[in-house]
C-alpha cells in the first residue's frame, strides 16, 4: 500500500518539487518545436527529423549515464543537477536560434540532458531515501510527474494563443526548468529536518538466549536469611491409606 507519510519528509517534497516543474517544461519542446522551427522558415521535413535527434541523443545519454552511474565515485544527484541546468539553457536559448544548425545543437543538448534527468530517477531516491522506500517514493513521484504532464503542454499552448509567439512558452518551459534544478540542488541540505527513523537493534543489542539448565541446578531460597528449599525428587502416588500417607511424608521431608 502507498505510503503517503513521505509527503512529511522535505527530502522527499524537494524531489518531488523539483519533478513537478522539470515535467512541466519536459514535454514543451515535444509538442511545440517543430511548428516553432517552421516560423524560422524551417521546411517541415527537416523541422520533424529535430524530434529524431532529441530521441536519438535522449537513448545514448540514458545507456551513458546509468554507465557512469554505476561507479561509486559518481554523484547522480550531481549528474541529475547538472542536467537540469543544461536544460534550462538549452530551452531558454531556443528562441534565439536563427538557422537549422543552431536547432540541431539545441535538440543534441536538450536531448542529452533530460536523458539523466530521466534515468537516474531510482538512484537518487536510493541515495537521498534509503532502499527500503523506494518503492513508495517512486510511486508517489510518478503520481507528480504525471500531474506536471498533464498540465505542462496545454499551459504552454494556452500562452501561444494568449500571445501568438513560441517565444514566452519556451521561457516558461526554461523558468520551469530552473526551478526544478534549485530544488534538486536543495535537496541533500534538507535531511537534517527530515524525521529521524529508529536505529536497527545491532548485535550487541540483541538479548542473551536463557539457559534454563544453568537456572535448574541453582538452589531456591527463601527469605533473607537464604534457607534452602528442599527440592522434591520424586512425586508419589495419591495414599490408598493413613499408614502409605505417612510413609510419604516421611520420604519426601
Amino acid at each position: 500500500m502507498l505510503d503517503v507519510s513521505l509527503l512529511k519528509n522535505p527530502v522527499f517534497m524537494a524531489i518531488g518539487i523539483s519533478n513537478l516543474f522539470g515535467m512541466a517544461g519536459l514535454y514543451v519542446p515535444f509538442v511545440y518545436l517543430v511548428d516553432f522551427a517552421k516560423t524560422k522558415g524551417i521546411d517541415s521535413g527537416s523541422a520533424s527529423f529535430l524530434i529524431s535527434i532529441i530521441g536519438i541523443t535522449n537513448t545514448v545519454g540514458r545507456v551513458a549515464c546509468g554507465y557512469f552511474a554505476d561507479f561509486p565515485q559518481v554523484n547522480s544527484l550531481l549528474v541529475n543537477n547538472i542536467c537540469l541546468v543544461v536544460s534550462t539553457i538549452s530551452v531558454t536559448l531556443t528562441p534565439f536560434c536563427n538557422s537549422y544548425a543552431s536547432y540541431i545543437v539545441m535538440a543534441i543538448f536538450f536531448g542529452f540532458a533530460i536523458s539523466g534527468y530521466i534515468s537516474l530517477t531510482s538512484i537518487i531516491l536510493v541515495d537521498l531515501l534509503g532502499l527500503d522506500k523506494l518503492t513508495n517514493a517512486f510511486g508517489l513521484l510518478i503520481l507528480f510527474r504525471g500531474a506536471a504532464a498533464i498540465v505542462g503542454s496545454p499551459l504552454a499552448g494556452a500562452i501561444y494563443d494568449a500571445t501568438h509567439s513560441y517565444d514566452i512558452p519556451f521561457y516558461v518551459a526554461g523558468a520551469f526548468f530552473f526551478v526544478s534544478a534549485v530544488t534538486s540542488f536543495a535537496a541533500p541540505g534538507l535531511k537534517r529536518w527530515a524525521p529521524q527513523e529508529e536505529a536497527p537493534m545491532g548485535e550487541g543489542d540483541a538479548l542473551a538466549p536463557i539457559d534454563e539448565d544453568d537456572e535448574e541446578d541453582e538452589p531456591i531460597t527463601m527469605g533473607q536469611g537464604g534457607h534452602l528449599v528442599p527440592r522434591i525428587t520424586e512425586t508419589a502416588s495419591s495414599p490408598v491409606s493413613e499408614k502409605e500417607e505417612i510413609q510419604q511424608k516421611e520420604s519426601v521431608l
